[in-house]
């Protein structure tokens, strides 16, 4: 599947995390249909984009979020410059930034409230590919996980964060291939590390160097396949499960047949010897009148400390216009616990209602 780019915004949006990465798979999606253009010229062309967004939000136990809170937690503000120079070569710059303008914790002393620069990256491309430099999506994030079409909740299964290289990386090098006649996309990254691990603030692991590589491919009847491959060094041994290096490795497919949208993932992590894997599933159905129905399951395997979470989360979505959706989610989660080592999460569920606006 391909991106649909001022035909249908609906499937744009929705379906950007279908595969569309095939035809565009940069950092930052400055090149969206609904991106005000401030400027276009023969040299230069200025892009700005983003979203606004809000909802209200409640759980049970407060793991999948607030409880009872309005918020408009990642609302986006972006801008693109694209320089054209001679041979078909070009300089793109990009920087997003989320501003978080509710918090989702209601009482402004979150981190939610602050902004931050989600990505910001500059870019050399041409006929031999691109290369881009700078804090940007982690290959994993950019490729995988294309079954997690859900507004707020899903996505379990594609377990990625900053501290393993799978995320976001502050100081990324990236190469991209895109053979679009052939449908196919190659990347690679590396990473000079400095992402924190989290979890022992007295103790922070740091990445020492992390490599990544990823493929996707798109054909032209619907089915679209992708996989990833991501290895990181760390500064230090893990205390707890003795390894001192993470690796990840996903694979996904896509299925779409007008109406219909098919997606899978499966996903294998070693994080320092703290072994997991993971299994996501979605379908969608578009209704005429421009409401969606979705349904996605997740499930991970917590292997070494020997629990298992399942995830369940259904929504429907409805379109105003190219720009604007409103949408409802249900999500309910159990964690079922073996072991006293491990993840802390426990049952929940949660619901949400909310509006997206992107310009």
């Amino acid at each position: 599947m391909r991106w649909q780019l001022g035909v249908n915004m609906k499937k744009t949006i929705v379906a950007a995390v279908i595969g569309s990465v095939v035809a565009s798979a940069s950092v930052v999606v400055s090149t969206s249909a609904i991106a005000a253009e401030v400027y276009s010229g023969d040299e230069l062309a200025v892009n700005v984009y983003g979203n606004l967004r809000a909802r209200y939000e409640t759980t049970d136990n407060n793991v999948m979020g607030a409880d009872s809170t309005f918020t408009g937690e990642g609302t986006e503000i972006g801008l693109g410059m694209t320089y054209f120079l001679a041979n078909d070569m070009y300089v793109n710059g990009d920087v997003l930034t989320e501003v978080n303008i509710i918090p989702e914790s209601g009482d402004g002393d979150n981190f939610d409230d602050s902004a931050f620069l989600k990505f910001g990256s500059v870019a050399l491309g041409g006929n031999f590919g691109e290369v881009r430099i700078g804090r940007m999506s982690a290959i994993q994030d950019t490729l995988a996980g294309q079954y997690d079409i859900s507004w707020e909740y899903a996505g379990t299964a594609n377990i990625k964060n900053d501290w393993s290289a799978t995320d976001r990386l502050t100081n990324g090098i990236q190469y991209k291939y895109d053979m679009s006649d052939l449908g196919l996309v190659f990347m690679a990254q590396y990473h000079t590390g400095q992402e924190f691990d989290g979890i022992d603030l007295k103790n922070e692991v740091e990445i020492d160097q992390a490599f990544a590589g990823g493929v996707a491919w798109a054909s032209d009847f619907g089915l679209g396949l992708s996989g990833t491959y991501t290895y990181s060094e760390r500064t230090k041994t893990d205390v707890k499960y003795g390894g001192d290096d993470d690796t990840s490795w996903t694979l996904n497919a896509t299925y779409d047949i007008e109406a219909l949208s098919l997606a899978a993932m499966y996903s294998d992590y070693d994080f320092a010897g703290d072994k997991q894997t993971g299994i996501g599933a979605m379908a969608r159905y578009d209704l005429p009148m421009g409401v969606g129905l979705y349904g996605i399951y997740d499930y991970v395997d917590y292997a070494t400390d020997d629990n298992k979470l399942d995830q369940y989360t259904v929504g429907a979505d409805y379109w105003l216009n190219d720009s604007v959706v409103s949408y409802a989610e249900y999500a309910d989660m159990s964690y079922d616990k073996q072991s006293s080592n491990g993840n802390t999460f426990q049952d929940d569920s949660a619901f949400t209602i909310g509006m997206r606006v992107y310009f």
